[in-house]
């Protein structure tokens, strides 16, 4: 065969093998977006792709803060509105509170109906992840505000209670998977810290707050953030008192 044949064979050969080799890396990207890709931001995904270690979906224990929030007198709002206002009303607001939340780099766990889950320091684990979460707190609670001109301009006349939500803050360790049955699995997380996120955000209204976080999460946010009071709470579940902080405010030009 003539040398320009062999060049010729041996250059389809590596276009074969470059072919395959994007293929692959196209498959592999495929896979991380289709699991993670509609909770987290892409930057987070080009991270998944690129990480030496991934997160076990056989579960593994990592440390996190853990984020709810749930919109005040929903209920109420959505005897007022009728089933297709009330979707529309959901979705117009979690697309906004989706953006500042994946802007810090949070993973969104699941909608709970009018209640989001969301976790900084997962899927891949980040030292700052307190901060994160308390920056997107703040930004959330500054979305809602806006949000609430929104409604008095779609529902005029309606009657209906200000716009307004709350939220609740931990930090610590959460095992996060996937968990589920064969035929529908979800990557989550779960665990006291989780739960202790979850009794805080329901703990705003009674305390009059609309942030608050556990002593922990502002220790781990370090002096930029602005706190209110602070209480020695009881929270269902847990015999250790819970000390908690109001949160107000955070400076970004303070160092962590």
């Amino acid at each position: 065969m003539p040398v320009a044949a062999y060049a010729l064979v041996a250059g389809f050969a590596l276009l074969g093998v470059l072919g395959w080799r994007l293929t692959g890396e196209e498959r592999e990207r495929a896979r991380v977006r289709q699991m993670f890709g509609r909770y987290v931001s892409d930057q987070v995904v080009e991270a998944l792709l690129h990480a030496e270690h991934r997160p076990e979906l056989g579960g593994q224990s990592q440390v996190m803060t853990v984020l709810f929030s749930d919109i005040r007198n929903f209920t109420t709002i959505s005897e007022k509105l009728n089933a297709r206002e009330v979707v529309e009303m959901l979705n117009t607001y979690f697309e906004r509170a989706c953006a500042v939340l994946l802007a810090e780099g949070g993973s969104i766990d699941k909608f709970i109906g009018d209640a989001v889950m969301v976790e900084f320091g997962s899927p891949l684990p980040v030292e700052d992840h307190a901060i994160r979460g308390v920056r997107a707190a703040v930004a959330l609670h500054a979305v809602a505000g806006e949000f609430a001109g929104w409604m008095e301009q779609r529902f005029p006349g309606r009657d209906l209670p200000k716009f307004a939500v709350g939220i609740g803050l931990h930090s610590g360790e959460a095992i996060i998977g996937n968990i589920g049955s064969p035929t529908r699995m979800e990557f989550t997380a779960i665990g006291d810290t989780v739960n202790l996120a979850s009794r805080l955000e329901g703990m705003t209204k009674q305390l009059g707050c609309a942030i608050l976080a556990s002593e922990s999460t502002i220790v781990g946010a370090g002096e930029s953030v602005t706190c209110g009071r602070s209480e020695v709470v009881t929270v269902k579940g847990r015999e250790a008192p819970v000390r908690v902080f109001e949160v107000l405010s955070v400076n970004r030009g303070v160092k962590q």
